[in-house]
């Protein structure tokens, strides 16, 4: 099987533009908008179908196009057919199905039918995830649609900045009453905000991560909407699910409670919205797995209900510096340019992304941070000294880190034992300080619901406590607070 993310050259090399505009009163209209809307976008989708690929599009199939059928009646018939090997042998072409057990340390497959590939139609990013599992199929595919649409190899890995030591010993803290004092300091203005009642209430905070534990103590008191994304997101026959949110690795229970948490969150208030895209075993996820996400979270800020609140957009994940060994320098370029297509199509709908800058020292820069359309977070810690794991550098004119948030020794909750135990645990990384950035652009869009998202990146960048020169980190316009 071959996957392929398509998305309309001309969506790739269009600026974001902003979606909401003023009335001719002057009032602020805000509605939930994919400003860039680009007609050849449906292309692929009627191709794909027509050339017999299953849809996995929510919530149904797509309505057949003309001359459909006979292409579907053919590709059945093919695919009845048993191929024959090197010696005559019939060969199973289906692949997998629902009774086949994978081995113990099998490489994992996804289960396949009998058409020649599966597809989802994802419109608010505009793309489409195509799986291939004839040849014959996808040449088919590249000849109709390759003058309009990239095709671009779901190949390269992203992940979590990678783990940095938090730099104390012994047994992790249990419960809240763990912390006998609030850790954000006054100077942060988080103190403040709640004081005067500013708590993220009305705001919509997405988080792309690993998931998070929605019984913990931290959370348990709101309602999560959350995604798992599987590992076939896009296929029809590994369905991406709406269920309680759980989170094996505990990287994301950190990450919203940091941001959101009831007891020790910086925006308490915001309503969760949380997909698992990240495998708790190699901290790894996939460009069509990031992509399904974030169509997620665009899904329900758009609904009806939805659609005129501000919303903010967590992720602490990203690309590794180089391209990795086995992936060519061309597929690397494309997923990245994929990757910033995406995180231009949030900024079109008025949502705010706010990413981990990496954990990997001064001198690199990582993506998505890198691109222009991010708000990308550095790491201090409580005293303002810059974390020596911060990344940090230049690409072009572009400076990297935007600004700096909390990221050293921060508390926040984690996982829960089997008999309900709930366990607290300092963290450092970038991983912490974005979401604690993202917190605080949530208390502004709170404060503030009728300013757009670059907006309020400006007033983030503005507010900014500038830090000491330092002589290898980049530190931006200084430590995110709330004024």
């Amino acid at each position: 099987m071959k996957s392929y993310l398509l998305v309309p050259k001309e969506s790739i090399e269009t600026d974001a533009r902003v979606g909401p505009r003023g009335t001719e009163q002057g009032e602020r209209v805000l509605p939930r908008t994919t400003a860039l809307r680009f007609a050849v976008a449906n292309k692929a989708p009627d191709t794909l179908s027509a050339l017999g690929l299953r849809s996995a599009t929510l919530p149904g199939l797509r309505p057949q196009v003309s001359g459909q059928e006979d292409r579907l009646r053919a590709a059945k018939a093919k695919s009845a057919k048993p191929a024959k090997g090197a010696k005559g042998k019939r060969i199973d072409m289906k692949g997998a199905d629902s009774s086949t057990m994978p081995m113990p340390g099998a490489t994992v497959a996804e289960q396949t039918g009998a058409e020649p590939g599966s597809y989802r139609f994802m419109p608010l990013i505009g793309a489409t995830m195509a799986h291939f599992y004839e040849d014959a199929t996808e040449k088919q595919a590249r000849g109709e649609l390759e003058r309009d649409f990239e095709f671009i190899p779901d190949v390269v890995p992203l992940s979590f900045p990678g783990p940095v030591s938090a730099g104390q010993t012994g047994p992790r803290n249990r419960g809240m009453s763990s912390l006998a004092e609030r850790e954000w300091p006054e100077e942060c203005g988080v103190p403040l905000a709640h004081a005067q009642g500013i708590r993220g209430a009305g705001v919509m905070l997405g988080i792309l991560d690993t998931g998070v534990d929605a019984d913990h103590p931290e959370h348990a008191a709101r309602v999560i909407q959350f995604r798992y994304v599987s590992l076939f997101p896009n296929s029809p026959h590994n369905p991406a699910r709406d269920i309680r949110g759980f989170d094996p690795d505990g990287h994301g229970t950190h990450v919203c409670g940091i941001a959101a948490g009831v007891h020790h969150g910086v925006a308490p208030e915001v309503d969760l919205y949380v997909a698992s895209v990240i495998e708790s075993e190699t901290i790894r996820t996939s460009l069509g797995r990031v992509a399904a996400g974030m169509e997620w979270l665009l899904h329900q800020f758009s609904r009806p209900e939805n659609s005129t609140r501000p919303a903010v957009v967590n992720l602490s994940l990203g690309f590794p510096l180089n391209p990795p060994p086995g992936i060519s320098e061309a597929d690397y370029n494309l997923n990245l340019r994929a990757l910033q297509t995406m995180i231009r199509r949030l900024l079109d709908s008025n949502v705010l992304p706010v990413v981990a800058a990496g954990n990997s020292g001064p001198d690199t820069v990582g993506y998505p941070a890198a691109f222009p359309e991010s708000l990308a977070v550095g790491a201090v810690d409580f005293e303002r000294n810059v974390a020596t794991f911060s990344a940090s550098g230049a690409v072009g004119r572009r400076i990297v880190p935007d600004v700096m948030g909390y990221g050293v020794n921060v508390y926040s909750s984690t996982e829960r034992r089997c008999n309900n135990q709930a366990f607290y645990e300092r963290m450092s990384g970038t991983s912490m300080a974005a979401p604690y950035v993202a917190g605080i652009a949530a208390l502004y869009r709170c404060r503030a619901p009728d300013l757009t998202a670059l907006e309020v990146r400006d007033l983030i960048l503005a507010n900014a406590v500038k830090l000491a020169r330092s002589g290898t980190h980049r530190t931006g316009k200084g430590l995110a607070v709330f004024r």
